[in-house]
């Protein structure tokens, strides 16, 4: 099981996310300026490398990118591509898919308020898609803040056997 975190620009795309069970991701024709288009085509084959090790039973932690405020959390069932359904609200906007790289959800949980606070560092992270690798250490945080702010007991381990 890996860790992954998912950035997003603002609260009402994971909330979305939430009521669909669903996360996607940039694709490098969906840029609409030129340095996104830049950024993406310069980081296309880590996003790839990442993507493709997205497996079922990850977990993946959903924050706002500026903020670092985490508001949800989930279990990953599958990946796939879907250049046909319009999911987000800039999508909506604009009438075309613009994230079809698609993560679907065995479960979520989500908050309208921050669970917790948490900045991923940029070695770990793909800029321009919003996919990075969390730390089993720092997945432990967030689950510990996750307990504390629902007041649940969250037991079992992440990374190394104890």
């Amino acid at each position: 099981m890996k860790a992954w975190l998912f950035p997003s620009r603002d609260l009402e795309n994971i909330r979305r996310g939430y009521e669909r069970l669903l996360w996607g991701f940039w694709d490098v024709r969906s840029a609409k300026s030129k340095e996104l288009r830049e950024k993406l085509e310069k980081n296309w084959r880590l996003f790839l490398n990442f993507y493709n090790n997205i497996e079922p039973f990850d977990i993946a932690v959903i924050q706002i990118a500026r903020s670092g405020e985490i508001h949800a959390m989930g279990v990953v069932k599958r990946t796939f591509y879907d250049d046909q359904t319009i999911v987000w609200p800039l999508e909506e906007k604009r009438g075309r898919v613009l994230y079809p790289w698609r993560v679907s959800f065995q479960f979520m949980i989500f908050s309208e308020e921050p669970i917790t606070t948490f900045n991923v560092d940029m070695s770990d992270y793909i800029d321009g898609y919003g996919l990075g690798r969390l730390q089993a250490h720092h997945l432990n945080t967030i689950l510990d803040a996750i307990s504390n702010k629902f007041k649940l007991r969250i037991r079992g381990f992440v990374g190394a056997p104890p």
